[in-house]
């Protein structure tokens, strides 16, 4: 009875406590919760002996951290015969629509009033051998506040006995802001599905915008799948097979100086991974793409670029540090590619080999292949109709060309990246010829910098010889150190030279070259239409800014001009000692430049020299295709000539160059004519006077032409034949290229003291390119007139020419007087005649001249001056000529009596130069002898018996005289002996 009794209560109190169980399991959670430290409410809405469940909130009822609208607990409770008899093991937990929140805040997760229950559980080991319930959450919730922002998470999870089963996770949209963050992420999603050992992962994800750690991704999208053995979490290992698939697309991507644009990346791995969590190794083989529609790094922009990489023998290593290490096989290609300064490749591409390693934060790959490209430069603009053909064909030649490396050595580590050339590279242009690229002693590159030597040939290249000594990449390009040697032909310049050494910088689409020393140039022609300069060399010195810029298909050249000689034919002069400040360049082909002439020095070439060497000084420029300039001319020694300005129309290739030298005065002691020209030798020293020229020498494109006035406003000198005063007169020159002035040129001379007076002298001349073409000169002597007829003497020393001179009544007892006979000779004569002469390299010479007296005159003739006299008087028979013969003396002295005092009544004179170049003069004079006293002559008886006469006979008064005169002088002698009396009383000294 007793124990129905105690059945029966039993009974009643459990039915009491079913009766209360809500209110029970709730005071005790909440009670439970509470003694953790925890604010909760439960609301349940069944309970049985197999389970329960209801609402749960936890955190404070105005912001809870944790909440569920349905929580649903499955459980077992064990028989009083179990070791702990009556307890609950809970066998399922599902719950819907739960939401939790957390925060993250300086790298710490936290889960608000659920911290101190978590950090409890967390400390508490699982008891062993016990199962862990099976776990469902549906519909899941988790809003995670950050430093940058609200991620919203929405998940359905399952866990069987602490083995996760699925995670569905989906993000959304949200931005994130903060330091060194800025995010505008769109919906993603992660699934994780475990399969008898296996996990199989997937994931897939959105940023409108990313920016974070020097990253900047613009509509970038990410997947994953991967597939990895399940985790031993009682032992702590894996094994098993594992795969991997990554792919990454984006608009935009830039870290630092790489930007990227349409990018696509993908990522394939498949292998085995073994060991413990903290000590695991992976090995297998994978494969990454990498496909940009752009890609831009320090200025240098490749387009359609395309990398691909495969590595076998891919070994991961994790054990206290990273260890991967790989065989490698690169693949890397490029439609075009612009390496900054007009260098661009239209197709690129490249194959290695090799192996590569990653070792904690150092890293070494070495690879060896090959690289091949087809590209152009295009720095020196396009070629145009008007370019020069050096110049076409160079922007020919580097505008297309392919290359073929065939052997290049790439070692990266984590100090650098170097690049080596085994075999040298050839660049070929399709124009012909070829570029060879061969490593200096330097590496090819090696951290940004590196040597290599450089030789261009053939086709239409022009011949080079480059040593590229050091070069290093900066942003945008490269500066570095070179030396070269270039041949051929560019712009004006033809069969051009140059040796220079220097530094130099590609960058910002430019070149820019400085040097440290003169470089020396020459060319064979600088081409100028039909006024083209020929033979020019000298140096280019550096000045204050770089020699050479060029960028934008455009080229400047600043430097110091030294020692630049050059002919000039269609001037027909040369140009030597040239210095001076230059800038010169050129923009979209047309040409501008500055120069400053400090000194040069101009020497005539013309065959006929017309102007001694000159000193220059002065400016030009050339600006919108128009040339100006204007130049001081001096002589040698620094005396000021003229004033020469330049004109030049680019347009229409016509162009000049005017002179002037205004007054020139002229004296003894400085200035003189034959300083000036050689065609002034005849004015001698010292000449004083003024005289002035103007002159232009112009030109077109088809030739050029010149003229001149020389004003001679009055000029005295010493002339070879005596001192001219007072000469006047202009010059018309109709060339000065070469020297030509049309007949009927004047000029005119008060007096010329020669052997004798000469005045009203003048002369009519022209002037051809070899010759003076004299139309007629006159003068008065003796009171009468010479007038030489017209003829033309050449310009050059060992030229001929020849002329006549008519005499009309000229009196040649002055010409007597003033000659080197007239203490031997007197003559008292008016003559007119004609005498031709010619003016050969070895004197004058006349040939039929003729002389005759046009009035009675009076001949003297000392008995010294004459050595042999013959009389035309003979006897009257055969045996007085014995007689006479023995007493020749006495007719001789009669005949030099005669002509000691002859009056004639005519006189002619036969002049002849002789073939021992003495002038023969053969005289007919006819008179009788007039002796001052009169006298006859008287013979003894003796000496008439006799027939002998053994004293000189005096000549009686008024006997005729029929007499032939031959004789001769040394006429070249004494026009000698005259010139050098005409010098010594120059000043010839006084001239440079």
């Amino acid at each position: 009875m007793i124990g129905a009794a105690l059945l029966l209560l039993a009974l009643i109190a459990a039915v009491a406590v079913y009766s209360a169980r809500r209110v029970i399991a709730r005071e005790a959670l909440t009670g439970w919760l509470k003694n953790q430290g925890v604010e909760s409410q439960v609301a349940f809405q069944a309970f049985d002996p197999s389970g329960l469940s209801g609402s749960l909130r936890i955190g404070p009822a105005n912001d809870p951290d944790f909440t569920a609208e349905v929580a649903e607990v499955r459980y077992d409770i064990s028989g009083f015969w179990s070791p702990r008899p009556l307890s609950a093991r809970v066998t399922s937990v599902r719950l819907l629509n739960p939401t939790l929140k957390a925060r993250w805040h300086d790298g710490k997760l936290s889960f608000g009033a659920l911290d101190p229950l978590v950090e409890k559980l967390r400390r508490r080991p699982p008891e062993p051998n016990q199962s862990l319930p099976f776990i469902a959450v549906e519909g899941g919730r988790l809003k995670l506040t950050t430093d940058y922002g609200l991620i919203d998470v929405q998940a359905d999870a399952s866990l069987d006995d602490g083995r996760l089963q699925r995670i569905d996770a989906r993000f959304a949209p949200t931005a994130l802001k903060g330091p060194g963050l800025d995010a505008r992420l769109g919906a993603s999603e992660l699934h994780v599905v475990a399969f008898g050992d296996r996990l199989a992962i997937a994931a897939a994800g959105k940023a409108d915008h990313l920016r974070a750690k020097g990253v900047d991704v613009s509509a970038g999208a990410l997947r994953l799948t991967a597939g990895a053995p399940y985790p031993d979490l009682k032992s702590r290992r894996l094994a098993g097979e594992t795969t991997l698939s990554l792919a990454f697309d984006a608009k935009a991507l830039s870290r630092g100086g790489l930007r990227f644009r349409e990018l696509s990346d993908t990522l394939t791995f498949k292998g085995d991974v073994s060991g413990g969590l903290t000590r695991l190794r992976l090995k297998g083989a994978g494969d990454a793409t990498l496909q940009a529609t752009e890609a831009v790094q320090d200025g240098r922009v490749a387009l359609d670029l395309s990398v691909g990489l495969t590595a076998t023998e891919l070994v991961w290593d994790h054990a206290g540090t990273d260890r991967l290490s790989a065989d490698l096989k690169l693949k890397t290609a490029a439609q075009a590619l612009s390496a900054g300064a007009g260098a661009g490749v239209t197709r690129v591409s490249g194959v290695f080999d090799g192996s590569a390693v990653l070792e904690g934060r150092n890293y070494r790959s070495d690879l060896a292949g090959k690289i091949s490209a087809h590209g152009g430069w295009s720095g020196l603009g396009p070629v145009k109709a008007d370019d020069a053909p050096g110049d076409a064909g160079l922007k020919r030649a580097l505008a297309s060309f392919l290359l073929d490396a065939p052997q290049v050595s790439i070692h990266a580590a984590s100090d650098g990246v170097s690049l080596g050339l085994p075999q040298p590279a050839l660049l070929r242009p399709d124009s012909g010829g070829q570029i060879v690229i061969a490593a200096a002693d330097a590496p090819l590159f090696a951290d940004g910098a590196g040597a290599f030597h450089l030789t261009a040939s053939g086709g239409e290249l022009p011949s080079v010889d480059l040593l590229v000594s050091r070069y290093q990449l900066i942003p945008g390009g490269l500066d570095g150190q070179a030396r070269m040697a270039a041949k051929g032909s560019f712009g004006p310049v033809v069969d051009g030279s140059m040796d220079l050494a220097g530094g130099f910088r590609i960058a910002g689409g430019g070149v820019r070259l400085t040097t440290q020393a003169c470089a020396p140039f020459t060319a064979t022609r600088l081409e100028l239409g039909a006024n083209d300069v020929e033979a020019l060399s000298g140096e280019l010195c550096p000045g204050t800014e770089p020699l050479l810029q060029a960028a934008d298909g455009a080229w400047r050249v600043h430097g110091l001009v030294r020692t630049l000689a050059a002919r000039v034919p269609f001037l027909e002069a040369k140009i030597s000692q040239a210095s001076g400040p230059l800038e010169l360049g050129a923009r979209r082909g047309v040409l501008d430049l500055t120069a400053d002439l400090r000194a040069a020095r101009i020497d005539d070439t013309a065959k006929a020299q017309r102007f001694r060497p000159l000193m220059a000084k002065g400016q030009a420029a050339l600006a919108d295709q128009v040339w100006r300039g204007a130049f001081n001319l001096t002589d040698t020694v620094g005396r000021p000539l003229a004033l020469a300005r330049l004109s030049h129309e680019g347009r229409t290739g016509v162009g000049g160059v005017d002179m002037d030298t205004g007054e020139l005065t002229f004296a003894d002691d400085g200035l003189q004519p034959r300083a000036i020209s050689p065609i002034a030798t005849a004015i001698g020293s010292p000449a004083t006077g003024q005289a002035r020229f103007q002159g232009r020498v112009e030109w077109t494109p088809t030739g050029s032409a010149s003229r001149g006035t020389v004003d001679v406003l009055r000029l005295d000198f010493q002339s070879p034949a005596g001192a001219v005063k007072g000469l006047s007169g202009r010059v018309v020159l109709d060339s000065l290229v070469p020297l030509r002035a049309k007949p009927g040129q004047v000029l005119h001379a008060e007096t010329l003291a020669g052997f004798a007076p000469i005045t009203s002298g003048e002369v009519s001349f022209g002037l051809d390119h070899d010759a003076i073409q004299v139309a007629g000169a006159s003068f008065a002597l003796g009171g009468g007139k010479v007038t030489l007829r017209p003829f033309e003497i050449p310009f050059a020393n060992a030229g001929t020419w020849r002329g006549e001179i008519d005499f009309e009544r000229v009196q040649l007892s002055d010409l007597v007087e003033a000659s080197s006979f007239s203490d031997r000779l007197a003559l008292n004569a008016k003559v007119s005649g004609h005498v031709p002469f010619s003016v050969t390299p070895d004197g004058i010479r006349v040939t039929g001249g003729e002389l005759h007296a046009v009035d009675p005159g009076r001949l003297s003739i000392r008995k010294d001056a004459l050595t042999a006299v013959t009389s035309d008087v003979g006897p009257p028979d055969a045996a007085a000529a014995d007689t006479l013969a023995a007493a020749d003396n006495i007719y001789s002295d009669l005949a030099l009596q005669a002509m000691e005092d002859l009056a004639f009544t005519d006189l002619s004179a036969n002049i002849e130069s002789r073939a021992d170049g003495r002038l023969g003069v053969v005289f007919h004079i006819k008179g009788e002898h007039t002796p001052p006293v009169p006298q006859q002559i008287r013979l003894t008886l003796r000496e008439v018996l006799s027939r002998t006469v053994n004293r000189p006979l005096p000549l009686p008064s008024g006997t005729k005289v029929n007499l032939t005169l031959d004789t001769s002088l040394n006429l070249d002698q004494l026009l000698a002996d005259f010139a050098n009396f005409q010098r010594l009383r120059g000043s010839g000294p006084v001239q440079p």
